[in-house]
């Protein structure tokens, strides 16, 4: 874990002591996720074309956070990174706020959005990359498989698909995504930067396919005595615990 993953660990919890609830665990399963896509680098470029000072740039890439309960990791993200967020920040994403780029309401419904931004894409021949990071629990709504098929069915090369599995499921789901004609890219350690950013690498030179990177992660990643204990899931930590977590990880 690096010293930025921590920072982000400590900032993400903050935000959720202060709102007064939250889900801490589901939080930091997913935090490294996005922590690899805005901070990550080859050869000092940006995997995920972004400018904190001009939000709105028009050749940017597109993130959509289908997981509406990483929300205060993805503030805590954008913060870290240079953008300007208001001091009172609503419970799910909202494109007003800088560096969100979408509304998102309900669950599925980012990758549905996500879907429909990478067909703009390709119909527009523009040099640009949608990223969407999704709970595994969402690929149980049928809205889902059908964005998930229309994306394969068009050949959708610009769209990026996140699923954090932070609950290790039987079912073949990673098989379905390939007999649907997508790229799996499946990762071993879903909170090691430098591998999260390879994944992000070969993700954006997939060809003719959407692709999909498969992170198992844990619940409350980071913090031992939490870790894949279901207590934490959703809870906020208290001050004791919190200050233990500070010692922890800094």
């Amino acid at each position: 874990m690096n010293q930025r993953q921590r920072e982000l660990r400590l900032a993400a919890l903050e935000r959720i002591r202060k709102q007064g609830h939250g889900h801490s665990g589901r939080v930091l399963s997913s935090i490294d996720l996005m922590e690899g896509l805005y901070f990550g680098k080859e050869n000092e470029r940006q995997i995920f074309k972004h400018n904190p000072k001009i939000p709105q740039w028009e050749e940017r890439d597109f993130f959509v956070l289908s997981k509406l309960e990483a929300l205060p990791g993805l503030y805590s993200v954008l913060e870290k990174d240079g953008y300007a967020l208001p001091e009172v920040l609503g419970s799910v994403p909202d494109r007003r706020v800088p560096g969100v780029d979408v509304s998102v309401r309900h669950h599925a419904e980012g990758l549905c959005l996500a879907v429909g931004m990478a067909e703009a894409i390709k119909m527009d021949r523009r040099n640009q990359h949608v990223f969407c990071l999704m709970g595994d629990y969402e690929l149980d709504h049928g809205r889902a498989w059908e964005a998930i098929m229309t994306a394969a069915e068009h050949k959708l090369e610009r769209l990026c698909l996140i699923i954090d599995e932070n609950d290790p499921r039987d079912e073949p789901i990673q098989e379905r995504f390939e007999s649907f004609g997508w790229k799996v890219i499946k990762l071993r350690d879903a909170h090691d930067h430098d591998e999260i950013v390879y994944g992000y690498m070969k993700a954006r030179l997939t060809l003719r396919k959407p692709t999909v990177i498969w992170a198992p992660t844990k619940k409350s990643a980071g913090v031992p005595f939490a870790e894949r204990k279901p207590e934490y899931d959703d809870v906020v930590f208290s001050d004791g615990e919190f200050e233990e977590i500070r010692h922890i990880l800094l």
